[in-house]
């Protein structure tokens, strides 16, 4: 048994020589009281312990004094608020830290720099792997619009092409690579079949100016299935590729 102290606002325990405290907005405030009371210490203090809660999400991730550290080194990155405020909220933060180590894992600096607010700012869903959803316009045989036949965008393909060939510039428009944007803005583009597809955060090579960054650059992605087309914003500028 363990020194500790439950009111109705706060919770203490003493752990092995370590104050831990949650108080009643923390999520699993009541989850810890019924821990306590079932003499279930060492699970409770994992759980009042946010370095130890962490340690089942990302391998070599914890979170400690308000920051996330990736091998004992904190992570700068513009993300890292937004994870500490949803494990604040309650929410299974895994699947954003998966969608962080990818991140960390792009080879490009202005990439990394870049994904986040491309992600929050369109609205861009995240698989429990860490992987991103965004949708492509393609042809009715499935091939894409732009060349009329190098890729087949079936739904289980996966299409990739050697990263050097993607160009990396945002101020390049409609250049080299693999396009694949937000569904909002499929309204805005020309194509008969619309289609999800699955990218990892480290295969994004650009977020191109135009559009009002609402399309990226890719190496590699997964065409996970086929959607319906959305209702057009503009026919006139279904002339453009994409």
């Amino acid at each position: 048994m363990y020194p500790y102290l439950i009111t109705s606002n706060t919770v203490t325990l003493i752990y092995q020589g370590e104050t831990l405290t949650v108080t009643s907005t923390h999520p699993t405030f009541e989850e810890v009281c019924d821990l306590i009371r079932k003499g279930e210490w060492d699970t409770a203090a994992t759980k009042m312990r946010p370095a130890l809660a962490i340690s089942s999400y990302a391998e070599g991730m914890e979170i400690r004094d308000g920051s996330i550290y990736l091998d004992g080194e904190e992570i700068d990155h513009g993300m890292v608020p937004h994870i500490l405020t949803m494990k604040e909220r309650g929410f299974d933060i895994a699947p954003l830290l998966a969608f962080l180590q990818k991140v960390l894992d792009n080879p490009s600096m202005r990439s990394r720099n870049q994904i986040w607010r491309f992600v929050s700012t369109n609205n861009i869903a995240i698989t429990p792997e860490g992987n991103l959803l965004f949708y492509k316009r393609v042809k009715d045989d499935y091939y894409d619009i732009h060349t009329g036949g190098t890729f087949q965008y079936k739904v289980g393909n996966t299409i990739a092409m050697p990263r050097h060939d993607v160009d990396d510039d945002p101020e390049s428009t409609c250049s080299h690579g693999l396009h694949v944007c937000s569904y909002e803005y499929l309204k805005s583009f020309g194509g008969q079949r619309t289609l999800l597809c699955e990218v990892n955060p480290a295969d994004i090579v650009s977020v191109p100016i135009d559009y009002q960054n609402t399309k990226v650059r890719v190496c590699c992605l997964t065409v996970k299935q086929e959607v319906a087309n959305p209702q057009p914003l503009d026919t006139s500028v279904y002339d453009k590729p994409f």
